[in-house]
């Protein structure tokens, strides 16, 4: 999601984080085997789109509209593949059994 170029980089930004946070982050940067900076721009850049996505509009014509409202309104078709998978423990879940 995070747009990746390779744009100059002319901004600075300064922030605390805890020693945990910092732990883990610089295991999440040494996991894909990025720089904590790049790791940190990367993270926030595509939790920053995901939260403006959320906040874009659409418009349609009043046809398309009262169609789009009628199919949210009628009831979501049975998936018994999504039943199982939203119902079976994940692999988290599997590995640290709740004692």
């Amino acid at each position: 999601m995070a747009t990746m170029t390779r744009a100059p980089k002319s901004q600075r930004m300064s922030f605390r984080m805890s020693d945990t946070q910092e732990t883990l982050i610089r295991r999440g940067a040494n996991v894909k085997g990025q720089s904590m900076t790049d790791f940190i721009v990367e993270s926030a850049c595509t939790i920053a789109e995901c939260e403006l996505a959320e906040e874009r509009d659409f418009k349609l014509p009043p046809e398309q509209w009262k169609a789009f409202l009628e199919a949210l309104d009628r009831p979501a078709a049975a998936n018994p593949a999504l039943h199982r998978l939203l119902n079976e423990p994940s692999n988290i879940e599997l590995a640290n059994p709740r004692r």
